[in-house]
C-alpha cells in the first residue's frame, strides 16, 4: 500500500475533536461546579454527548467555515472510535452582528443525530457581514443555552471565533450569559482563530467561567489532516451504500434526503472518507429508510403505502417491490463490508502517519489534566 501522504491544515475543528475526545472519555466531572451540573453516564447501550458549535460567520471567517465543512466528521468519527457505545448529536449556532448586510444574527440549527443534515447545514454557511469588528458572541451562548439539551448528556459548546464579543446596551453580557451556560451542566470552550489581544482576553474570560478551556490558532490553522491512500475506495463505497437507500414518506422527505445526498457528494475525499469511517462503525444513515428497516426486520413491505414509495416503486407489485429491496440489500451488505475493513486500516494508518506534536495533541493534553484534577 503507498505510503505518500497529503497534508492539509484544519486546526480549530481538530481541537475541537481532541477536546472533545478528552471529555467524552473521563470519568465523571471533578470540581465543585461540574459535580452538579453533570453526572455519570447513564444506564443503556448508549453515552450520549451532545456537542454544539457557535461559530462566526462574518467575512473575516471564510477559512474558519471551511475548516469546520472539512472536518465535522473527523470529528464525529474521532468519538465514535474512541467510545464505541457513544449517543452523539451535534449541534450549530451560526452568528453574526446586526449590521444591515447580514441575513441573520443567529442562526440556531437543533442539536441531531444526522449528521448529513448538519454538515449540509454547515456547506449552506458563507461569510458575509460584519462591518465592525466586534460580533454578538453573548447572542449565540443564548441560543445556545436554548438547544434542547439531553440532562444525562456530556454537554460541550465549542465558541470559535475571530472577534470578541459586543458590549452593547441592547445586547445580554458575554461574561452574564456563560455563567447561566455554565450552571446548566454546559460546558464552554472556546477558540480564537487569530491573534487579536481583546479577542484573547475575552475568550479567556468565557471559558474561564464556562469551566472549559480556550485555544488560540493561527488564520491558517495549526494542525495537520491527513489525506490517506484508502479515501477515494472509502467515499466510493459509501456512495455505492448511499444509492442503495429507498425514503419512504413524502416527496418532500425524498428531496430533504438528496440535498443531503448533494452535499455529501460535493465534499473532498477526506471528508467523504471521513464520514464512510464514521458509518462503518454502525448507525442508519436516514431515518426513513426503508432497506436498512427491512434488512433488519423492523419495517415490511406490507407495512407501507404505495404513495409512500418514491416513483420508480410504485405500481409494482409486492414480489417486484422484495426483488428490489432484496437487491439492494445485498449490494450494501458487500460494500459494507468491505468499507469496515477499510475504515480500519485507514484509522490504523492515520495511528502510524499522523505527527504527534501538533496542536491537537497538545490540546488534548492539557484538558486531559484539566478535567482528572
Amino acid at each position: 500500500m503507498p505510503t505518500r501522504q497529503r497534508i492539509v491544515s484544519y486546526g480549530i475543528f481538530a481541537t475541537a475533536a481532541a477536546t472533545v475526545v478528552a471529555a467524552a472519555t473521563l470519568h465523571p466531572w471533578s470540581g465543585s461546579k461540574l459535580q452538579t451540573a453533570c453526572c455519570t453516564w447513564p444506564s443503556g447501550s448508549g453515552k450520549q454527548i451532545d456537542v454544539v458549535f457557535a461559530l462566526d460567520t462574518t467575512g473575516s471567517m471564510a477559512e474558519e467555515i471551511d475548516a469546520a465543512k472539512r472536518t465535522i466528521f473527523a470529528i464525529a468519527n474521532t468519538i465514535r472510535s474512541t467510545e464505541k457505545n457513544a449517543d452523539l448529536r451535534i449541534g450549530l449556532v451560526a452568528y453574526r452582528d446586526s449590521d444591515s448586510d447580514s441575513q441573520y444574527i443567529t442562526k440556531p440549527f437543533a442539536l441531531t443525530s444526522d449528521l448529513d443534515a448538519v454538515y449540509a447545514e454547515l456547506a449552506s454557511y458563507t461569510a458575509a457581514g460584519g462591518d465592525d469588528f466586534p460580533e454578538l458572541v453573548s447572542l449565540a451562548l443564548v441560543e445556545t443555552m436554548n438547544m434542547e439539551w439531553r440532562e444525562n448528556a456530556r454537554k460541550l459548546v465549542f465558541v470559535v471565533g475571530d472577534a470578541p464579543p459586543a458590549m452593547r446596551p441592547e445586547v445580554p453580557s458575554y461574561d452574564k450569559i456563560a455563567g447561566q451556560v455554565r450552571d446548566r451542566g454546559i460546558v464552554i470552550n472556546t477558540i480564537q482563530s487569530d491573534n487579536n489581544s481583546e479577542t484573547a482576553r475575552t475568550f479567556q474570560q468565557i471559558a474561564s467561567i464556562g469551566n472549559g478551556e480556550f485555544s488560540a490558532i493561527p488564520k491558517d490553522g495549526g494542525v495537520q489532516q491527513i489525506a490517506t491512500p484508502y479515501d477515494e475506495k472509502l467515499a466510493e463505497l459509501s456512495a455505492t451504500v448511499d444509492n442503495t437507500t429507498v425514503i419512504v414518506g413524502s416527496d418532500g422527505a425524498r428531496d430533504a434526503y438528496r440535498t443531503k445526498m448533494d452535499a455529501a457528494a460535493a465534499a473532498p475525499a477526506p471528508s467523504k472518507a471521513d464520514r464512510a469511517g464514521y458509518y462503518a462503525k454502525g448507525g442508519a444513515r436516514a431515518k426513513d429508510d426503508l432497506v436498512d428497516g427491512y434488512a433488519s426486520g423492523s419495517a415490511s413491505i406490507e407495512s407501507v403505502p404505495q404513495a409512500d414509495l418514491p416513483a420508480e416503486l410504485r405500481g409494482k407489485d409486492k414480489a417486484e417491490v422484495k426483488a428490489e429491496l432484496d437487491k439492494r440489500v445485498a449490494t450494501r451488505k458487500t460494500a459494507e463490508q468491505e468499507m469496515q475493513k477499510l475504515a480500519k486500516e485507514r484509522d490504523d494508518f492515520l495511528k502510524k502517519n499522523a505527527p504527534g506534536d501538533g496542536f491537537d495533541a497538545k490540546v488534548k493534553a492539557t484538558v486531559e489534566k484539566q478535567l482528572k484534577r
